[in-house]
């Protein structure tokens, strides 16, 4: 019993005891696991947010290093390249950017990477303004085109998608301008495009770059106190005045007058002028009593008529002469539809547009302009009435009939002459005497003033002929050079097969019906070569060709190596027909003070109906809604560099460099180096400037560098902005580095049709 209860009381407090410990025990195991939880929240949240932080961190840096990547290789791609400033201060080519050998966005290709002085003309004058004026020969040409070769261009869109008009142009800063189809385009020496302009139509002429000028819009300007003695001396000095005196006070000679609304003249079938008719009043003729007369020159037709002063007012009112105006450097062109323009040249941006005629036949020959007047041809010839003694029906056949003379500050006319034969191929020479020179597609050679437009003389030129050829001028000599064709006959042809008759009665222009059309310009027809004093029109020598002329041009020849040793000055002539089959081709040297052949080398035949390149673009160029083949001259006009080097292309594609190079002179005249471009070059292709070259071709922009020595490769940045493309790019439209391409307004009227594909 005892025993029994002593035991259970030890149970109860065993119990008792271990009761607490378990408790203890749970509340520990509790706790601490809360603590734990806790911990572990805390923890994963810290080290969440730590982890976050890092991430967002790291994941940032990265995104804007691989954004910052992107956005400089798309900046890259638009641009095609960037440019560096080397220690000499020579633009170069940057190794990080385009690879060469590609071609970018803007269609530019560069060939090797290559080193451009930053130069400035600081004398005012461009470098190369237009296609025949040239200023001497300054600078040194391509000793190696190989060698040389820097950067190209064509259109974006393929090779054939566009044809060059003209050669390249060239301002103070070397900034390219080179004419197309279906735009203008600037390029930098480097080869950044600047801007493209699409213009009103297919361009008709190849475009020239016009000097900053001041000039006035309307009349030229005369001097107040002779017109007053001109119009009537006894009412300068106060006499009574007659009916004639309300002329006296509204008018003088030199006016420009403008035709009122319901006026118009007819004078056997043909309309002298309507309403709205702009005219010069030239002269005043003296009549009976009051019955003096106004001489009238009428811009649109051309045509003069005498009005009596008395009733004068009653049709005419007077357009008063603007102030003179300082018009900027600007380039100048046309179009097929009519339109003469003028661009801005740092922006691109037009300044004016004007329509001339109706139409404008194209594409060969050239715009000109000095002294704030622009001197281009217009009015297409549409009838047969055009071209005289010929039995002319194909109305496509290219020519114009009037050359004007607008104002470069507005476009307004100033005067305009009617040839006597169509001008093609014209390109205006500017001779001696503020005169301008040009030849007609019979050869016949013309004087203007090309202020006022009156005529100096009109001397040469073979009724019935044609030919693709332009004069050319010679200043040292003041000579103007002719080329043309002879009268045709049979028996001066080799091809029989090609004129399609026995004799050569068909070729005679005096009996109906006239020339036929298979008496026309073929391989193997005699041409003539024509010097005349470039002040009276006189005749000073001929000299025959054995082919058809195509081009040529005067400097100092037969000299090599260092600038400016040229010994002779020379007339280069070029010949060959164009674009057919079996046509030989031959280069001349001439003195150009009797005609005497100094050399001559033969050229290239082409064995094909095709000049190059035409046949493998004309599917291309028709789809594009072009003309379909480039059909350029034989041979493109030469350039003389200052060494006496001869450049010229031919229309078997080859870019060729004549001259003598161990001093022989004429006697060791060769190729000095070649340049095979499968694609023929333009009539006028090849503009030379300080360490630079350009040439056209049929589809392309070809630069070379001309630096005797190479420069340095330490280079320094510039900034991005400093080759950012200016505002206003295209028309006006604030665009960003992603150049248009795209005409605007439908820039091709398409190239009238026929068998020229002009």
């Amino acid at each position: 019993m005892t025993t029994l209860a002593v035991g259970v009381h030890i149970v109860a407090c065993l119990h008792l005891l271990l009761t607490p410990a378990v408790g203890v025990q749970k509340y520990d195991s509790a706790f601490e696991k809360l603590i734990k939880e806790k911990s572990d929240r805390i923890h994963e949240k810290l080290t969440k947010e730590k982890f976050d932080s890092v991430h967002e961190k790291l994941t940032k840096e990265k995104f804007d290093s691989v954004h910052e990547k992107l956005v400089k290789e798309k900046y890259d791609r638009r641009e095609g390249r960037t440019t560096r400033l080397t220690r000499e201060g020579a633009l170069e080519q940057s190794a990080d950017k385009t690879d060469l050998g590609k071609v970018n966005r803007a269609g530019v290709i560069h060939y090797k990477r290559a080193a451009f002085k930053k130069t400035k003309r600081e004398d005012g004058k461009l470098f190369w303004p237009d296609s025949g004026n040239r200023e001497g020969q300054l600078y040194s040409g391509a000793a190696d085109f190989t060698e040389n070769l820097s950067w190209g261009w064509h259109h974006p869109s393929g090779v054939y998608n566009t044809i060059p008009v003209g050669s390249p142009l060239i301002d103070d800063e070397r900034n390219i301008y080179l004419g197309a189809d279906d735009a203008i385009r600037k390029f930098d020496v480097t080869g950044i495009l600047k801007w493209s302009y699409a213009p009103r139509g297919q361009l008709a002429a190849a475009p020239t770059l016009c000097v900053a000028s001041s000039r006035r819009q309307a009349a030229p300007e005369n001097d107040d106190e002779m017109e007053e003695d001109e119009l009537r001396p006894d009412w300068a000095k106060g006499s009574e005045p007659t009916d004639n005196s309300q002329f006296f006070r509204e008018f003088r000679v030199g006016d420009l007058v403008k035709v009122k609304p319901g006026s118009s003249y007819r004078a056997d079938g043909q309309q002298l002028y309507k309403a709205g008719d702009q005219g010069l009043i030239s002269g005043i003729v003296e009549g009976d009593g009051d019955r003096d007369k106004a001489v009238i020159q009428w811009t649109r037709t051309g045509h003069k008529t005498v009005v009596q002063l008395r009733a004068f007012h009653n049709r005419f009112v007077r357009v008063a002469p603007k102030q003179a105006t300082v018009t900027p450097a600007m380039l100048v062109g046309s179009t097929t539809a009519g339109y003469v323009f003028a661009l801005d040249l740092a922006t691109g941006d037009e300044l004016w547009a004007t329509w001339a005629s109706n139409e404008i036949s194209g594409v060969k020959g050239a715009v000109a302009c000095k002294g704030g007047i622009v001197v281009v041809a217009t009015d297409r010839c549409t009838d047969r009435y055009c071209y005289r003694y010929r039995n002319q029906t194909n109305v496509f056949t290219p020519g114009n009939l009037v050359v004007r003379g607008l104002s470069a500050v507005d476009g307004s006319a100033v005067w305009a002459y009617k040839t006597m034969s169509p001008v093609w191929n014209m390109v205006p020479l500017w001779g001696p005497d503020n005169t301008v020179l040009f030849q007609d597609w019979e050869g016949r050679v013309y004087s203007l003033d090309y202020l006022t437009g009156e005529p100096h003389f009109r001397v040469g030129g073979d009724i019935g002929t044609h030919t693709n050829a332009a004069a050319v001028y010679d200043p040292v000599y003041n000579m103007v050079f002719a080329l043309g064709m002879v009268h045709y006959n049979v028996m001066n042809y080799h091809m029989a097969d090609a004129l399609g008759v026995p004799t050569g009665k068909y070729c005679n222009p005096y009996p109906a019906p006239g020339i036929l059309i298979n008496c026309w310009t073929w391989p193997g027809g005699r041409g003539f070569v024509r010097g005349y004093n470039a002040t009276s029109g006189r005749l000073i020598w001929e000299q025959l060709t054995p082919e058809p002329p195509a081009s040529g041009t005067t400097g100092m020849l037969n000299g090599h190596g260092a600038v400016g040793v040229g010994t002779h000055s020379r007339l280069v002539v070029t010949m060959g027909f164009n674009c057919w089959t079996n046509s030989p081709s031959q280069i001349w040297a001439l003195d150009p003070n009797n005609g005497d052949i100094r050399w001559m080398r033969d050229g290239p035949t082409l064995w094909t109906n095709f000049c190059a390149g035409d046949k493998e673009g004309a599917d291309i160029r028709r789809a594009m809604g072009g003309r379909a083949a480039c059909t350029p001259n034989s041979w493109s006009a030469p350039a003389i560099d200052a060494a006496g080097d001869v450049y010229v292309g031919s229309q078997v594609g080859v870019l060729s460099r004549y001259g003598a190079p161990n001093g022989g002179g004429s006697r060791d005249v060769q190729v000095l180096s070649t340049l095979t471009t499968g694609v023929a070059f333009q009539d006028a292709a090849i503009a030379i400037a300080d360490g630079l070259m350009a040439v056209s071709t049929c589809t392309s922009l070809i630069v070379f560098q001309t630096y005797a020595d190479q420069f340095p490769n330490g280079t320094w940045s510039i900034s991005h902005g400093d080759y950012t493309p200016s505002h206003g790019m295209v028309h006006g439209d604030d665009v960003s580095h992603e150049i248009s391409e795209t005409a605007h307004d439908h820039p091709l009227a398409g190239g009238p049709p026929g068998q020229w594909g002009q």
